[in-house]
């Protein structure tokens, strides 16, 4: 750590409230201990996990401020602890920070257990890869939970969201068939240029029309991350035998037809599931689409953005050009 700085700028709350409380502070750079890494952030993603987590809602470990926020960066690593052997420092990686006792990425630097990092896929630029780890993470475990695989007929609910426009892509390189409903004429526009076999707006009166017409013997899967009563409508399309699946944060959470399975997978790393994602980007042309872009000191305005609509991620530029 010979070339890093003792101290970082942060985005971070001394105490829980609404997004005035996210201010900018000056903070010691995190130590690296066995098994971590040090990551010069370049990009950092902005959920609605953080909000809640300014918001004293989300409280997932002992409570110290300041509290850096930030669940996911993309960057370069610095700094590698005891241990660690998959990464070496220099390499362009992407990270979750989601949960972090070593607190989050709205910084110029975090500090990562080595199992939630991955290299930078070939096909990504850092903007998209910071954009990248909680989408992709939620996206797989779902899709992998509800047995979503070749010919599966899929109904994606959220397709043009942060996870769901991530979610349409790895399914279509899993081989199914994807009927996606979006928000909005341009996220059906979004969908369609991303490969959905057939999309529509969630606002329309016609979707459970279209539906049964895309999948007139039931759909196989549907993933669902948006709630709402339209939503609800739309699971008696499930077949006997079908799968539903949705994240943690999803409310009203669905409720399953009989004879179909719920399943709720959330959108924790680990090294396996971030190889399996780099596979499934590597099969071809991959986007994450951001919606928007902040500075880091803007990260109140950032948060404030995701209650207006919008297509895809919402990030911050830390660093770099």
């Amino acid at each position: 750590m010979q070339n890093t700085p003792q101290q970082m700028k942060a985005m971070a709350v001394d105490e829980f409230g609404h997004a005035d409380k996210l201010t900018l502070h000056t903070l010691p750079v995190p130590t690296v201990d066995t098994g971590e890494v040090l990551i010069r952030i370049e990009i950092a993603g902005v959920g609605i996990w953080d909000a809640l987590e300014r918001e004293g809602e989300l409280v997932y470990n002992e409570v110290h401020f300041p509290r850096v926020l930030g669940g996911e960066c993309a960057g370069t690593i610095v700094a590698i602890g005891d241990g660690v052997e998959r990464f070496a420092v220099g390499d362009r990686v992407y990270a979750q920070s989601f949960m972090n006792n070593k607190g989050g990425s709205y910084a110029e630097y975090v500090v990562v257990s080595e199992k939630t990092i991955a290299p930078m896929p070939d096909g990504l630029d850092m903007l998209m890869a910071g954009g990248l780890p909680i989408a992709g993470i939620t996206a797989l475990s779902n899709l992998q939970a509800s047995g979503t695989g070749n010919k599966t007929k899929l109904m994606l609910w959220g397709a043009s969201g942060g996870v769901g426009h991530v979610a349409l892509q790895l399914a279509k390189r899993m081989g199914a068939n994807v009927f996606a409903i979006a928000s909005g004429a341009d996220g059906v526009a979004l969908v369609k240029q991303l490969g959905a076999d057939e999309a529509v707006d969630g606002h329309s009166s016609d979707v459970v029309q279209r539906a049964r017409a895309f999948a007139p013997d039931g759909f196989d899967v549907a993933l669902v991350l948006v709630g709402g009563d339209t939503v609800q409508s739309t699971l008696s399309l499930v077949r006997q035998g079908g799968t539903i699946a949705f994240p943690n944060g999803v409310m009203p959470e669905p409720l399953a037809p009989d004879g179909v399975e719920l399943k709720k997978a959330n959108g924790f790393a680990n090294p396996t599931l971030l190889d399996q994602l780099n596979q499934l980007i590597d099969m071809g042309e991959f986007q994450v689409h951001i919606a928007q872009t902040f500075g880091l000191e803007e990260a109140a305005q950032a948060q404030s953005a995701m209650k207006q609509h919008y297509l895809g991620k919402i990030v911050l530029r830390v660093s770099g050009e």
